[in-house]
């Protein structure tokens, strides 16, 4: 009898995507481990193995990377690398050099998630970040370099699939929607509207608060919750809180947070851009309300005034985060075909 398949995810934990695929492949009867080098501040992600080295000198990250790097050729088969990054990638003239191809001559099976601004580039994404603007340059030639030895490529944001030639989109899996209690909505008159903006220039939060400014200036009894810099918990708790849920204006799709919001059983209002065929890969199905800066007090408007809308609506996405977000299935979906599966 074979040993089940060893995978590893690496060199982060973004968004809590790779911990719950990797939880949910466990499920499957196989071992997988995530190792988070940079986890985010203020997040409190879990990950099996986390070695800080956010802030570190480059030399740090060199040894610490390089010597887990050969421990982990000994003991994974398969390498699934998030936020479209390598754990030992270097850059010369342009290019960008990694292990992967090394992995590959071993025998390894290596896949790559890119999840947002690890690829996109910065005019299209709306951050102001010195930092986001000094990685522009090197984010197609990593790109590149990600995918000329990757066995399987994946998409989080269905934008991003102008910039990854022969990668595939797959739903988020940052969520085990199974695991999370359906909240009954607040009870009484006040509207509660929750926006949780990682980068409010990104998330458009200045038209969010502007819109709900009208909606209160029209007698409409409603309030803006700005849910920033506190942990993840409590902006769980703050979610299942309110009434609405509003991610982002800006980008053509919605976040890790509407997943978070609809297996609540909350509405979601965000932009979803649908001018092109893949833009939106669900189609009708996705039950978010569609709103962009121009239209965002009025979709308000329509969810503050209809409680029956925003039941109905809560309910459809609790139904389509179970059919769609599961991490099991998802799973089962980057492995299928490639590594043994019960």
């Amino acid at each position: 009898m074979h040993d089940p398949p060893r995978i590893l995810h690496t060199p982060t934990n973004t968004a809590n995507n790779p911990f719950n695929l990797s939880r949910a492949e466990r499920e499957l009867g196989l071992v997988s481990d995530v190792v988070d080098f940079m986890p985010a501040p203020g997040f409190e992600y879990q990950a099996d193995v986390i070695r800080d080295l956010s802030g570190k000198p480059l030399p740090m990250h060199a040894a610490v990377r390089g010597s887990f790097l050969v421990k982990a050729m000994a003991r994974y088969d398969v390498f699934h690398f998030n936020f479209g990054q390598a754990l030992f990638p270097l850059r010369a003239r342009g290019r960008v050099f990694t292990e992967l191809a090394m992995l590959k001559r071993l025998g390894k099976r290596v896949l790559v998630t890119f999840q947002g601004c690890d690829v996109r580039p910065k005019a299209q994404c709306g951050c102001t970040l010195a930092a986001c603007a000094a990685r522009d340059a090197w984010r197609a030639p990593n790109a590149a370099a990600m995918l000329r030895h990757a066995d399987r490529a994946f998409y989080l944001n269905p934008d991003l699939r102008r910039y990854l030639p022969g990668a595939s989109f797959l739903p988020y899996a940052n969520v085990d929607v199974r695991a999370v209690e359906p909240a009954p909505p607040p009870s009484g008159d006040e509207v509660v509207i929750v926006h949780a903006p990682t980068d409010r220039d990104v998330k458009g939060t200045s038209h969010v608060i502007a819109a709900v400014d009208a909606l209160r200036g029209d007698g409409l009894p409603v309030r803006l919750d700005l849910v920033e810099g506190v942990s993840h918990a409590e902006a769980l708790a703050r979610m299942a809180a309110a009434n609405v849920v509003v991610d982002q204006l800006v980008l053509g799709w919605y976040g890790g947070v509407s997943v978070e919001a609809m297996a609540l059983g909350r509405p979601v209002v965000s932009r979803i851009e649908e001018a092109e065929p893949g833009d939106n890969p669900f189609g009708d199905r996705l039950p978010i309300t569609r709103a962009d800066a121009s239209t965002i007090a009025a979709r308000l408007r329509e969810l503050v005034v209809d409680r029956d809308r925003r039941e109905r609506l809560g309910a459809e996405g609790r139904a389509f985060a179970l059919a769609e977000h599961d991490p099991r299935r998802i799973a089962r979906r980057v492995l299928d075909g490639l590594v043994p599966l019960p």
